[in-house]
């Protein structure tokens, strides 16, 4: 399943000309697109994370520093 998902997802983002070149970083940490993606989806989706301002709690569920004062804008931009 996570394989299949990140087949799709680079597929998808070089379709329309944003290939991932790269894997992006929270804080000093890789992120794995599939935890995001799942932890994002296990909070409701996209819209009602970003309805309900759950941006935050997407970056504990990575295992985020606790301290981060911009952690849940960079989640949702990585995310994005």
């Amino acid at each position: 399943e996570e394989e299949a998902f990140l087949v799709s997802l680079y597929q998808f983002m070089k379709e329309r000309h944003t290939p991932i070149e790269r894997i992006p970083h929270l804080g000093f940490k890789q992120i794995n697109l599939w935890k995001i993606y799942k932890a994002v989806e296990k909070l409701g989706a996209y819209e009602l994370v970003t309805g309900r301002r759950l941006w935050k709690n997407v970056y504990n569920e990575l295992g985020g520093s606790p301290g981060s004062t911009s952690a849940a804008t960079c989640t949702r931009r990585h995310y994005e």
